[in-house]
């Protein structure tokens, strides 16, 4: 191991330390502050686990240091059922059973205060990031924006005369796109062009949706617009498409290519449809071949390209890929935004700062194309992975040219280092998919608004009221099936997520600490024990029953939920070691065995 290998993991360390050990603190903190207020006697208030290295008296309270750095632990007189109690009204079980209550609610409630008020400090540091540019980066050839002729460099001015400034009030617009018809303006060289758009009948209303099964992979029909070459034909909504013409399709991406260029030239040159067999599955698992002619769909005169589209009338789902889910497109109108080619950030120890790219560094080329748009960067970086004869992924070397904040042309070589994770798609989401994902180590630089404190506060409180709904979807999804238990991370999940935001730098690495502690506080609000949320319920019982409980029913009670929790902590702790593919290593070193025997 060198020397710079080593002062990587000794940060890794570090950072996970630092998240792991300021969210636990902090919850730990809470049940303190407030047992002490409520009369209670807090024998020891410990940061780590362990061998007490250092500790002090004070007011009753022993505050030690332990040898084991990975949070803390409070502990009040007579909640442990191994202390022997006197029955003294400072004991814990002596107390109010309310009181008791606020006590446990303190430790969640302080996750809660603590994600709030690293949120402000990054409001407060940072700013908040948006994306100021109005310019079209893209339009994807089919899409409705390519049809009503909106083109690459076309700055949006206003869509259904509402003013756009920034990017994200074109994704506030997005509703807007599900309407009977909608109207952008765009500046184009100079000059205000106007344009409208005739939503397909049936694309918006209640016609009839059908959701696609659970871990569905392929090309399924949810909608058949009225009036269409696919009603005419007779595809149903529910169905699965097998094959068009003998061809499969794994991606919606490849499925809308294939069907938007179904036409031919005669020798007159008019474009003509061209029948179409396609094979469909229905959900009884019965096979169909149906001959279908496409819709032969014209763009506006400045469209780009101006050459016709073949449409069926359909809504379909499919998976989309890899190079799709990395563009923030907004769809239906297939538009993305033109980021300048800034580098706004470069991670500690990637491949770009090893190169010798710096923050404000702006890419003019890469592998031999000209770069005007940091999407281009993210689609050339992700195409530079290569699978090799024995299955497995590399990323081929890339040739860079970058001009430095110092206006000095530089070039090198970047070879994108590959990652293994989930997408954000309803399939990776269902079943925990990990795809070969390639990068290179580098952020767009983005415009930031300041905020002074007052607003800080504000989006602050709001970021975290933001997080916690997001979580506690992400929780029910996860409990009703709609999110694989794969996805679910422990602590070998928590160090990794914590080296990887420490080496992009403080803005990212405080967000991360606000999010885990968060999440640590709705966790420890599930109303089982050993989490704060099962003694809140056991608390609560106890009001109503209007009877104490006894050492021995907290101590049954605890044993039931460690029952209950085990399996979950089991299937954590399987899911982090597949995370560091685990038991592909061991499987490897059977082979290996077995193979030199």
């Amino acid at each position: 191991m060198n020397l710079d290998s080593i002062v990587s993991t000794f940060f890794s360390v570090f950072h996970f330390l630092v998240v792991l050990g300021l969210a636990v603190i902090f919850h730990e903190w809470g049940h303190f502050i407030v047992a002490k207020l409520s009369g209670a006697k807090v024998d020891r208030f410990a940061v780590g686990f362990g061998k007490v290295l250092f500790s002090r008296h004070w007011h009753d309270t022993e505050y030690a240091l332990c040898a084991l750095p990975l949070g803390g632990y409070v502990k009040i007189k007579g909640m442990d059922p191994d202390d022997e109690t006197t029955g003294a009204e400072w004991e814990f079980l002596q107390l109010a059973a309310w009181k008791r209550i606020l006590i446990v609610l303190a430790g969640p409630v302080m996750n809660f205060v603590l994600a709030f008020l690293l949120y402000v400090l990054v409001f407060m540091s940072f700013g908040e990031a948006y994306t100021a540019t109005t310019t079209i980066g893209h339009v994807s050839p089919g899409s409705w924006g390519w049809e009503m002729g909106l083109r690459n460099g076309d700055k949006i001015v206003a869509i259904n005369d509402k003013e756009i400034t920034s990017w994200e009030d074109v994704l506030l617009t997005q509703s807007d796109f599900e309407k009977d018809q909608f109207r952008i303006i765009v500046d184009r060289d100079g000059s205000r062009l106007d344009k409208h758009y005739q939503i397909p009948k049936g694309y918006a209303d209640d016609a009839e949706f059908v959701r696609p099964p659970d871990l569905f992979e392929g090309i399924f029909l949810t909608r058949i617009l009225p009036g269409s070459a696919a009603e005419q034909a007779g595809l149903k909504a529910g169905t699965e498409i097998l094959s068009a013409n003998g061809t499969t399709f794994e991606t919606r991406e490849e499925w809308s290519k294939y069907f938007s260029a179904q036409y031919e030239q005669d020798a007159e040159g008019k474009y003509q449809p061209k029948e179409v067999r396609v094979v469909t599955r229905d959900t009884q698992g019965a096979t169909t071949a149906i001959l279908i002619t496409p819709e032969l769909v014209f763009p506006a005169e400045d469209a780009i390209p101006n050459q016709p589209v073949t449409r069926l009338g359909l809504l379909f789902h499919g998976e989309i890929s890899v190079e799709e889910n990395l563009l923030p497109t907004v769809n239906p109108i297939g538009i993305t935004p033109k980021l300048n080619p800034v580098i706004g950030g470069v991670q500690e120890g990637s491949p770009a700062e090893s190169a010798g790219i710096t923050r404000g560094s702006r890419i003019v080329r890469l592998n031999d194309q000209e770069i005007d748009d940091f999407n281009d960067i993210r689609i050339i970086v992700q195409e530079s992975l290569e699978e090799q004869e024995d299955g497995t992924v590399a990323a081929r070397p890339l040739a860079v040219t970058w001009l430095t904040p110092q206006s000095e042309m530089k070039n090198g070589t970047v070879t994108p280092e590959i990652i293994k994770e989930p997408m954000l798609t309803r399939s990776s989401l269902k079943t925990g998919k990990l795809y070969y994902l390639a990068r290179i180590g580098i952020d767009q630089q983005y415009d930031r608004k300041t905020m002074g404190v007052i607003g800080s506060i504000v989006a602050g409180w709001q970021k975290t009221i933001h997080i916690c709904g997001f979580m506690i979807g992400f929780l029910y999804d996860l409990f009703t099936g709609g999110v694989s238990p794969k996805l679910v991370g422990g602590p070998i999940a928590i160090y990794q997520i914590s080296a990887e935001t420490g080496r992009w730098g403080l803005e990212r690495f405080l967000s991360f600490i606000a999010l885990l502690s968060a999440n640590l506080g709705l966790i420890n609000l599930f109303p089982l024990p050993p989490f704060d949320g099962g003694h809140i319920l056991f608390y609560s019982y106890e009001i109503i029953r209007m009877k104490p409980v006894t050492m021995k029913q907290m101590e049954n009670f605890g044993k039931i939920g460690f029952a209950l929790i085990i399996p979950l902590i089991l299937w954590i702790f399987i899911n982090d070691l597949n995370r560091i593919e685990f038991f592909s290593w061991i499987g490897g070193l059977i082979q290996k065995a077995f193979g030199a025997s």
